[in-house]
């Protein structure tokens, strides 16, 4: 059963709302198509409508404005200038567009759809209207000129009812205004030609007296310009060549500099002769070769003679002869460096003054370089300006011919005749009017039984057959009075009841009782039951006599214990005020009346069954008036936790309570007498109209079945046999 908010208030349930509307469906469709195939034949009626596009650019802006590439709002210009009122009329009489039916309303319409509108005075030309007005009213309609977003585009299109004339249409609009925008700029050439020749002349004096005088004034001060066209004055020049060169003549000292402090400290090492500068004479080499010769000589005669032999003490001498020289060669390279790098000091400090001296030269000629700058650039303001104009004057003297000016805007793409229309489409509108009607009428019909559901007070709304979700309560049974719904009564087993009932005697979860023998009609109706139960949606019935001389606690008892032996999570709720199992004490303890006082919890109140898997809640003590809010909130309590709750009342507390919760069950379970009970009427349960309530009769009297199975034994338990599921005794 569906987990829909149960409460004293609510009288209706939207998703049995949506199930109703569901029955309605295959109507609504058959509605959505009339109305599909409606649109088909009107639109079929209707004369096709064909759409060409020219493709248009502007190039550039205006002869003599002096700007390259147009902005949008020049586009935008274009655009309006297409849609210009003497340019309509002017296409109007060159293709004579008052003699067709597209432009001229006055005229017979061209097409089934437009004639019947015209026969019942739909459509027809106003008398106060002129042709132009017509006209007019009918181009601005169909001919239109837009600018494609961010660019410099235009497209120009017409829709008509002939594919043909609509490319011809689109294409002669572009050209008549390619014809105006020429002939406006022929003449606009020759205004601009006219304004602009005494201007040439101005300029042209102008700027020859400001270059002549800023040449007068650089020749009085002294201030001319480097040459190689470069554009710096003459100092400047010479100051940057001096700086150049103080660089140099610096890196060139701080070199020999290095080059002659290196010498001096090979030289005090005793390797002056490694060195690259000392390497570069002729001489050290031969004097180093005659050296190595000599310590070749001493080492080898060192080994037979000794120190004091007259050989030995003679090449000694010549020795040291060869390291004086060598010194003294090394001495002179020295000193030629240290020559160099006085040399290189000079020329970098005679380099320092020019600078010095320039500086000031430059600095005193300040004022006078200020004031040629400021001639000079009133010369080169005036030679840009005069250049400006010239190259329009130039530019509008070319042009000067109409045959050679180039209109602002040219024809990318030409339109040309398609064969698509725009239209209708029967195509695309039909189905669209098929899937309106559809939604319109759904919602039309879920309204409405909103509407009706909540006029009548909250009638029950279910589906025929399946678990009912929220099912409110009608009026009572009024003799006369029509119903508002059928009540579905199901009195025998469905067609696959016998796997149901195969169902019914499967194992309880207990431990393994003898075989049972139950009552037929208590198996027919597990049978219905189970059938009509939803998986992991639980199911509420309502287990009550046809009239007050029946008692139905032992059929409430045993339909409990069948649907718990079925695998079924089943709770047995007493809510007859009186005990079940006929057994003084037994009803003592904690139940209905106090769950629904909030004195104990659902812990306290439910017990096993004997003898079965199914829960047992007592009637409690003190369980008088019914109050439908909190009677609701218990049972949807017990939904979350059972898969099928069985409620227990008296035919008289059974109306009661039924009134109470506005008929919030699923299924009806009537116990009635064979032979002696007054046949059921089909729409009614407990003297209530209801709609589409699975109502399922049991009735006394018939053989017993033989149950296939380990079924637990119906008799009367003792009251040990109750287990609280807290454990407590």
């Amino acid at each position: 059963m569906a987990q829909a908010p149960r409460n004293a208030t609510q009288a209706l349930d939207l998703g049995q709302v949506v199930r109703i509307v569901g029955r309605k469906l295959p109507r609504i469709v058959g509605s959505a198509v009339v109305v599909g195939a409606l649109t088909v034949g009107v639109l079929s009626a209707m004369a096709p409508k064909y759409m060409s596009q020219a493709q248009l650019e502007v190039t550039s802006g205006a002869v003599g404005d002096g700007v390259g590439r147009p902005d949008k709002e020049a586009v935008g210009t274009h655009v309006r200038g297409l849609l210009a009122t003497d340019l309509a009329l002017k296409m109007a009489k060159e293709l004579k567009l008052t003699e067709r039916a597209d432009f001229n309303s006055a005229l017979e319409p061209a097409d089934m759809f437009g004639q019947v509108l015209r026969k019942i005075g739909v459509g027809l030309p106003k008398a106060s209207e002129t042709d132009e007005d017509r006209l007019l009213q009918a181009y601005y309609k169909l001919v239109r000129a837009y600018q494609v977003r961010e660019t410099r585009s235009v497209i120009v299109d017409c829709t008509t009812s002939d594919a043909k004339f609509s490319a011809e249409c689109a294409n002669k609009l572009a050209e008549l205004y390619q014809l105006s925008l020429r002939g406006r700029a022929v003449v606009e050439n020759d205004d601009f030609r006219t304004k602009l020749a005494p201007q040439v002349e101005r300029l042209t004096r102008e700027v020859a007296a400001a270059e002549f005088e800023a040449t007068q004034f650089r020749g009085k001060a002294n201030l001319f310009q480097a040459g190689g066209g470069q554009a710096v004055q003459l100092k400047e020049q010479q100051l940057g060549e001096l700086t150049a060169e103080l660089t140099r003549a610096a890196t060139a000292r701080a070199d020999i500099d290095a080059r002659t402090s290196a010498a001096r400290e090979m030289l005090a090492r005793g390797m002056g002769g490694a060195n690259p500068d000392v390497q570069k004479s002729t001489l050290v080499p031969r004097l180093e070769e005659s050296r190595v010769r000599l310590e070749r000589q001493i080492s080898e005669l060192s080994a037979t003679l000794l120190p004091a032999h007259p050989r030995m003490r003679q090449l000694s001498s010549e020795l040291a002869s060869l390291q004086r020289q060598i010194r003294d060669e090394v001495q002179k390279v020295i000193e030629s460096l240290s020559n160099d790098v006085r040399v290189a000091a000079e020329r970098e400090a005679s380099v320092r003054r020019r600078i010095e001296d320039m500086k000031r030269t430059v600095v005193s000629s300040a004022s006078d370089t200020a004031q040629l700058s400021q001639i000079e650039a009133v010369a080169k303001s005036k030679r840009g300006e005069l250049e400006r104009v010239q190259k329009q004057f130039e530019a509008a003297q070319s042009t000067a011919k109409a045959g050679t000016v180039h209109p602002e805007i040219g024809i990318v793409s030409r339109a040309y005749a398609s064969n698509e229309k725009v239209f209708p489409k029967i195509g695309t509108m039909a189905p669209l009017a098929a899937l309106s009607a559809l939604i319109f009428g759904l919602a039309w019909a879920f309204m409405r039984e909103v509407a009706m559901g909540g006029a009548r007070g909250g009638a029950p709304i279910v589906v025929a057959g399946a678990p009912m979700v929220g099912a409110a309560l009608l009026a009572p049974t009024v003799e006369g009075r029509a119903p508002d719904a059928v009540a579905q009564v199901v009195p025998s087993i469905p067609q696959d009841a016998p796997a149901v009932v195969n169902e019914v005697a499967l194992e309880t979860r207990s431990e393994p009782k003898a075989a049972d023998h139950l009552p037929t009609p208590v198996i027919e109706a597990v049978a219905i039951l189970i059938a009509h139960a939803k998986s992991g949606v639980a199911f509420r019935s309502l287990v009550a006599a046809q009239d007050a001389s029946v008692d139905a606690r032992s059929e409430a008892v045993d339909l409990a214990r069948a649907l718990a032996a079925s695998g079924r999570e089943t709770v047995l709720v007493n809510w007859s005020g009186e005990s079940v199992i006929q057994l003084d004490g037994l009803e003592a303890v904690a139940g209905v009346s106090e769950l629904v006082r909030g004195a104990v919890s659902l812990n306290d109140a439910v017990v096993g069954l004997p003898g079965s898997s199914a829960k047992f809640i007592a009637s409690g003590s003190g369980l008088d008036a019914i109050d439908g809010g909190s009677a609701c909130v218990l049972l949807d309590a017990l939904d979350e936790i059972f898969e099928h709750v069985v409620v227990y009342a008296s035919h008289a507390r059974a109306k009661e309570l039924f009134a109470a919760i506005e008929g919030r069950c699923d299924a009806g379970v009537v116990v009635r007498a064979n032979g002696r009970s007054v046949e059921m009427k089909r729409g009614e349960f407990l003297g209530f109209e209801v709609s589409e309530f699975l109502v399922v009769p049991i009735t006394r009297g018939q053989r017993v079945a033989e149950r296939v199975g380990a079924v637990p034994a119906r008799g009367i338990p003792s009251l040990s046999s109750y287990r609280p599921l807290n454990g407590r005794a």
